[in-house]
């Protein structure tokens, strides 16, 4: 009530001081006028900034704020209003003066373990609306338009310069150089790559986004920072994210700016809610989470994202600096933060530097993970790097493409540990001291973590390189995950590589193919016999393993009596031959959706499962009529013939 009689006298004084308009302009000019940035509980109130004279400077009707010019005298009762959450000071950012956020502090950047982190050497993509990369508080690496310029032919006329202000918004959060103007980023040393997928009114589709990931893959970045989101799942970006994410990528995102009512509200929006994506709510100067931002299961940190100063492309606001308020601004700081993670821990996989930043989070809700604040605020890494890791390794390079690995040292509280090759993981809780690994001509990156009760320790990680010279292959490099799989059965001369040297990964196997693979992993003679199906030569390539196969009972053909050598084996096929070849032992089966006992072998289907050597798909089915590639195939059959690469 007393609110509304100030405000209604207020308003009365000003209607009897109008009609004097030498009056009203001395009391104007003997005014301080303050601009402020004002957050409203819901939409802006419009009549408030009439009724209060207040002069608009700028509008973001996305969250319901607006920056503003307005007196001294009307500023409390603008804070008092009922419609207004909070009331900020603009701080107009000068030449001559350089700006640290308030978010620093809740980060304990000062903190920091050693001191000097910047973020350096680490690649940082921020997918959004572009990056004026002539700002000069920026620093920016490079960038891709990747706008559909068949809908509108002007899109990437700039290349990937910002017209919207959001991205560059987002890039100053993280990157904005330590000099004496502006403000400073969290990580100004960050190597920052624009990817332009909205366009000027801050507008994308999943298409832009699918073309922006994948320019993301393609150019080996570390860290993708999406403040960006859409309210429906869409399998293809899903699937995007996931190779991005197993290519050893760090994929952050905003938890998306829906709000909430209560602590139950499931509110996070994709591509947020993805497993392999970090989702992130913001959070105001006293550590509560803002009303506008998502909330749910999904969320993993909060981080600062309420009236966040940071910069903006100078042909849109002449200061080059802006206040912005969401889960867009507080996405960037996790980004940043995980830079700082990376620089310090270089070794590190993209999935340890995520567990890295849980564990040092500091924890704001309910114990551990909670729909509000996640595991907790994103915090910066204070342990010290003086101490030098217990584990060790070495290895020696064998014919072939073999690698030996040989475990030297472990910490003497580890029971075991997980071994990483090219950021992928190849052995878990592993406790053998020799490891058989293989290889092409190249590098192989490897990350040796010790386990106590069963969590990795990741300070006390090994990194091993290894160069091997030979067998050049032209068609397979050691980054594929099924490299290592084709190499085993090459060495072992269970495939060989066609005239040209390739093995063709991507080539379907047939049903000849696999069987005389099988055959020569079980020491069949290959000489060429004559077989009891009509449709298989005696001077076929494979007769001699068709025919030996069929009299060990391995395979029965079809009942015209053919064996239809040429057709692609698929992966219930594959599961028959490998399980009676074999003699895998009955197990009870994973509960695929699409294998049911209608299904032809789905008891071959349980046998390959229960002994580790398949998986379902993530929808988890297991697609049993799928046709399989020589990779895939290789992947199988190297698993039940070498139990270590499981």
């Amino acid at each position: 009530m007393k609110k509304n009689l100030f405000t209604a006298l207020l308003l009365t004084l000003e209607i009897f001081l109008m009609p004097n308009p030498s009056l009203a302009e001395e009391t104007t000019a003997s005014e301080n006028m303050e601009r402020v940035n004002i957050l409203f509980n819901k939409e802006i109130d419009q009549q408030l900034l009439k009724d209060l004279n207040a002069s608009i400077i700028n509008e973001y009707d996305s969250i319901g704020a607006a920056t503003v010019e307005i007196s001294d005298k009307n500023l409390l009762v603008l804070e008092m209003a009922g419609t207004v959450r909070e009331v900020t000071k603009d701080r107009p950012v000068k030449a001559e003066a350089q700006t640290v956020p308030w978010s620093h502090e809740k980060l304990n950047l000062k903190s920091k373990q050693p001191s000097t982190l910047s973020g350096k050497g680490v690649k940082i993509a921020v997918i959004d609306s572009g990056i004026d990369f002539t700002h000069p508080d920026l620093k920016i690496a490079g960038g891709k338009c990747v706008l559909d310029t068949a809908d509108d032919p002007f899109a990437c006329s700039n290349s990937y310069k910002d017209d919207n202000g959001h991205g560059t918004h987002v890039a100053g959060i993280i990157g904005a150089q330590n000099n004496s103007i502006g403000v400073v980023g969290i990580a100004p040393n960050a190597m920052i790559y624009g990817v332009k997928a909205l366009d000027y009114s801050g507008l994308g589709t999943t298409s832009t986004i699918l073309a922006a990931m994948d320019w993301c893959i393609q150019n080996k970045m570390d860290i993708i920072n999406l403040s960006l989101s859409l309210p429906v799942e869409d399998l293809a970006m899903k699937a995007m994210i996931d190779q991005a994410y197993n290519q050893g990528i760090l994929i952050v995102a905003a938890a998306g700016n829906e709000g909430h009512t209560a602590e139950s509200d499931q509110t996070v929006q994709y591509p947020a809610k993805f497993s392999n994506v970090i989702g992130v709510s913001a959070t105001d100067k006293y550590n509560q989470v803002i009303q506008n931002s998502s909330i749910g299961s999904e969320i993993e940190f909060a981080a600062p994202g309420n009236a966040i100063v940071s910069t903006t492309p100078v042909n849109i606001d002449n200061d080059g600096y802006g206040a912005l308020t969401g889960t867009s601004m507080a996405a960037p700081h996790v980004t940043a933060m995980a830079a700082l993670y990376m620089e310090k821990y270089p070794s590190l996989t993209n999935k340890q530097i995520r567990q890295k930043l849980q564990q040092n989070v500091l924890d704001l809700g309910e114990p551990s993970r909670d729909p509000l604040y996640g595991f907790g605020l994103i915090q910066a890494d204070t342990a010290s790097m003086m101490q030098a890791p217990e584990t060790k390794a070495s290895f020696i390079v064998g014919e072939k493409g073999k690698i030996s690995l040989t475990i030297t040292a472990l910490p003497e509280e580890s029971a075991g540990y997980n071994l990483y090759r090219n950021n992928r993981l190849i052995i878990s809780n592993g406790s053998g001291k020799v490891i058989e690994d293989f290889g092409v001509k190249g590098n192989v990156e490897y990350l040796l973590v010790p386990l106590v009760n069963g969590e990795e320790i990741v300070d006390q990680s090994y990194n091993l390189s290894v160069s091997l010279q030979s067998p050049l292959i032209p068609d397979l490099n050691n980054d594929l995950w099924y490299t290592r799989n084709m190499i085993y059965l090459y060495s072992k001369g269970i495939i060989n590589g066609y005239l040209n040297g390739e093995v063709r990964p991507n080539k379907l196997v047939t049903r000849a193919e696999a069987v005389a693979m099988l055959g020569s992993s079980l020491g069949y003679s290959p000489v060429k016999r004559i077989t009891k199906f009509t449709d298989v030569a005696s001077d076929s390539f494979a007769s001699g393993y068709i025919q030996t196969a069929y009299e060990q009972g391995i395979l029965n053909g079809f009942p015209d009596g053919t064996f239809k050598p040429n057709s692609p084996v698929t992966r219930v096929e594959m599961a028959i031959l490998l399980s009676k070849a074999y003699s895998l032992p009955a197990a009870d089966g994973p509960a695929y959706s699409d294998v049911t006992s209608n299904v032809t072998g789905y008891e071959a289907i349980y046998k390959i499962a229960g002994a580790h050597i398949t998986q379902a798909y993530a929808d988890g089915t297991f697609r049993p009529y799928e046709p399989m590639s020589r990779s895939t195939y290789s992947v199988f059959l190297s698993k039940v013939h070498n139990p270590q690469l499981k």
